[in-house]
């Protein structure tokens, strides 16, 4: 009985693996899924004259549904006590109306309930003394879209309400950072590498202004964050391309990410053997695709057998839904390491797998064939 093998050299990995074609011989960078959000928020955009005005707006603190509140009214001791504003965004008044407080500042609402009692008859002229003081800031819902991570309603500040006895002491004031635009967008997944940082849109009652978080990233100067409250709309506009100087930890940037990771090259049978475990699986934002197959275990070993190993990015480009593969040789990642074209950036929630060498593939295929077929000999040979 004769049995003649035959044994070619096998691809590391199918071609059809790469769906963008990035070869050694082509660059890869993420494009950005144009969307309507751009044109239809820029088209209904009324800026008020005076931006530094704008910007001073949403500065102040206005009160929103939550909010607890310290009241005080002269020579009326039965309304001393602290309120919390209602669903509906009412000060509920004992004895009388309830007054609207969502959406206004404390002067707003001292004369507010000013007039409400004087309009009540609680007094005979208009001049009444009301001290008003905010003693614990509530979590609120606010919408962010765009240029971030996860779009969509997010909840900002949101920390375990305060017992009455716990906040009696407090005379007045309070100050709660996690309710400012820094607070959404960092909610939302952090702004993606296509951010356009001169236009980032707040939509409240039907009016949009203007905020500039550049400051945030570059370092220039420092530049007060605005002040959101409850159902605030936020609008991240795209510059329509990457922009890698925004690739980095920053406040308004992911500080980590979590890449799934894959190597089951020899003789590795699963994750575990490779000490692929939680952490390795977590890098920090700005990593690129040789940090993951370092963190992976997919480089280094015997030079000749494992030196022209591969590895494959399942990324998406930016705002689009559908997946495409990347392959690159280590090789090639550790001669383009400085090119992020070559060697790119990974993104939250993107996946790598480690493929053998060529040489280890043909050596594992010749094994099978030899554990295939080697008892068949054997009983020939005997």
């Amino acid at each position: 009985m004769n049995i003649v093998f035959m044994l070619g050299a096998c691809a590391v990995t199918p071609k059809n693996l790469d769906s963008q074609q990035a070869g050694a011989e082509n660059h890869f960078l993420r494009l950005v899924h144009a969307t309507n959000l751009d044109a239809s928020v820029i088209g209904k955009i009324e800026l008020m004259d005076d931006e530094a005005h704008s910007v001073n707006i949403l500065q102040q603190q206005f009160f929103s549904r939550g909010d607890l509140l310290k009241l005080k009214i002269q020579s009326m001791p039965e309304f001393d006590g602290l309120y919390t504003i209602n669903s509906q965004g009412e000060l509920e008044l004992p004895f009388s109306q309830s007054v609207v407080a969502l959406h206004k500042t404390r002067s707003q609402l001292i004369k507010e309930i000013q007039k409400r009692l004087y309009d009540s008859e609680w007094f005979a002229t208009d001049n009444v003394f009301v001290e008003l003081s905010l003693v614990h800031m509530s979590s609120i819902d606010v919408s962010v879209y765009g240029a971030v991570f996860n779009q969509g309603r997010v909840t900002i500040n949101s920390k375990p309400a305060l017992k009455a006895s716990e906040v009696i002491q407090h005379e007045a004031g309070t100050y709660a950072s996690g309710r400012d635009l820094v607070a959404a967008i960092s909610a939302a997944g952090g702004i993606r590498p296509d951010a356009d940082l001169f236009r980032v849109i707040i939509k409240r009652q039907g009016r949009y202004f203007s905020a500039n978080l550049e400051q945030l990233i570059s370092g220039a100067g420092y530049g007060a964050t605005p002040n959101l409250v409850h159902g605030d709309q936020i609008f991240v506009m795209s510059n329509g391309a990457e922009d890698t100087s925004l690739i980095r930890p920053s406040q308004i940037t992911p500080p980590g990410m979590r890449v799934q990771m894959s190597n089951l090259t020899a003789p590795a049978l699963s994750n575990a053997q490779s000490a692929i475990g939680a952490d390795a699986t977590r890098l920090p934002y700005g990593s690129s695709l040789l940090d993951a197959a370092v963190s992976a275990n997919c480089v280094g070993g015997t030079h000749q057998a494992n030196a022209s190993r591969s590895i494959l990015l399942i990324t998406r480009h930016y705002g689009a839904k559908e997946q495409i593969v990347i392959r690159r040789s280590i090789n090639q990642l550790l001669a383009g390491s400085s090119d992020y074209s070559v060697n790119p950036y990974l993104m939250p929630n993107d996946g790598v797998a480690c493929y053998d060498s060529k040489f280890t593939n043909i050596r594992d295929v010749a094994r099978g064939i030899g554990e295939l077929f080697g008892p068949v000999i054997l009983g020939g040979i005997l």
